[in-house]
């Protein structure tokens, strides 16, 4: 029985090469269309060789193109744990169609259903794990990608950085024709703004199965490196480089007075956050802010003649601070601990941790609805004062430290 699928990996496999793409057949137009599962996951296809990893050899794979049609005969499946897509073959070869890459093409051979890499976040998945899942190739789109040699490391030099689903990666890079772009000019790729990714599941290496970038596919236009710093902050920033207007310095003069952050501000305006510390320098609101000591009544600040009436404070002051300063430091060590504890789960595979004295559950990340209840008050005052009933709260104060930029 023949097969045929679009090549999407050619890529370094044990002293030869890892062969892998979706199966493709004819639409009846004379074009190619993708064969997907009832998930509309696309069908990949691993031709595996008569070798001792079932490397493809050299001399076979230098003939394969990334993005050519490719005939295998006398396809026998031959499904790996999670290699679920591994196939012997009695003949291997190139068919000279051309196939676009063009995004609609790329769209269809993407994963539009897993949202994580291969069962979790982690770089890899432990072989005990591996029966939880039932694939090993994945292509996904990316829209933050950075290529890196990292000088460090003896082994997997060639990484990439890319985001997926609002989560972080970096893998190892095992594309030879990729690799030797990125060598000859590691700087070109430091930022790619649209990429396309062939994800796939290494073969088990002192009880892990690794995560690789095996194929890479980048849009013409998508390096940014041949732009302008002021090009790439409009990308970034919708008004960079735009005249500021007086309703613009009004408006950014009352939010920084109710105490809005740089980074918010950031947003509002669509500027970096060196242009919003410059405007603000230049029409001199920081300085008249901080050398005023008399607040009117609406902002709620003691005035000077309050201040001197508050004495008594200081020793609590003191203390507070010494305390608060104390606890952020013991939080930011836990922080430390929880993170690390949280790339260890991922990197095990592991839902539950149940110690002597913890219960710590995995919850991978997803996307939420946030509710806005101060927008909700405002846009629906009637609905808000009918079912939210009035409360009798106990006398409290509430303590906020001063940030100090």
């Amino acid at each position: 029985m023949d097969k045929f699928f679009l090549c999407l990996a050619n890529s370094f496999k044990r002293g030869g090469r890892c062969i892998a793409g979706v199966e493709m057949v004819p639409d009846g137009t004379g074009k190619w269309k993708p064969v997907c599962n009832d998930e509309g996951i696309p069908k990949w296809i691993r031709p595996i060789a008569s070798t001792t990893y079932g490397e493809i050899p050299n001399n076979i794979a230098e003939s394969i193109d990334m993005f050519s049609i490719i005939r295998i005969s006398d396809v026998v499946p031959c499904p790996d744990k999670a290699h679920t897509e591994n196939v012997y073959y009695s003949r291997m070869e190139k068919c000279y169609y051309d196939i676009s890459q063009e995004p609609y093409m790329l769209k269809l051979l993407i994963d539009p259903k897993h949202k994580s890499i291969f069962f979790n976040k982690g770089r890899a998945v432990s072989a005990d794990m591996l029966m939880k899942i039932n694939y090993s190739l994945m292509l996904i789109h990316s829209d933050k990608a950075s290529a890196y040699i990292d000088e460090n490391r003896e082994n997997s030099r060639n990484r990439m950085k890319f985001s997926y689903y609002g989560t972080e990666y970096d893998f190892p890079i095992t594309d030879p024709e990729f690799i030797d772009e990125l060598r000859k000019n590691p700087n070109k790729y430091t930022r790619i703004n649209d990429v396309y990714l062939t994800l796939s599941l290494g073969l088990v290496f002192e009880g892990w199965h690794h995560k690789l970038v095996a194929g890479v596919i980048i849009p013409s236009d998508s390096l940014q490196t041949n732009k302008s710093y002021m090009d790439q902050q409009k990308q970034i920033y919708h008004n960079a480089y735009e005249k500021w207007t007086l309703d613009d310095d009004n408006h950014l003069k009352n939010l920084y007075k109710e105490g809005a952050s740089i980074q918010y501000l950031s947003q509002v305006f669509g500027r970096n956050e060196g242009a919003i510390k410059s405007r603000l320098k230049k029409i001199g609101i920081e300085s008249d802010i901080i050398s005023s000591h008399n607040f009117d009544k609406e902002t709620k600040h003691p005035s000077v003649s309050q201040q001197t009436h508050l004495s008594w404070f200081d020793e609590y002051e003191r203390d507070l601070a010494r305390l608060l300063d104390k606890k952020s430091e013991l939080e930011d060590q836990i922080d430390d601990i929880r993170t690390k504890i949280l790339q260890q789960m991922e990197y095990y595979g592991l839902d539950k941790i149940n110690s002597e004295q913890f219960l710590v559950s995995y919850t991978p990340a997803k996307m939420v609805m946030q509710f806005d209840s101060g927008a909700f008050r405002k846009e629906n005052k009637e609905l808000y004062s009918n079912y939210c009933k009035p409360k009798q709260r106990e006398s409290h104060i509430v303590i906020k430290r001063n940030d100090k930029e």
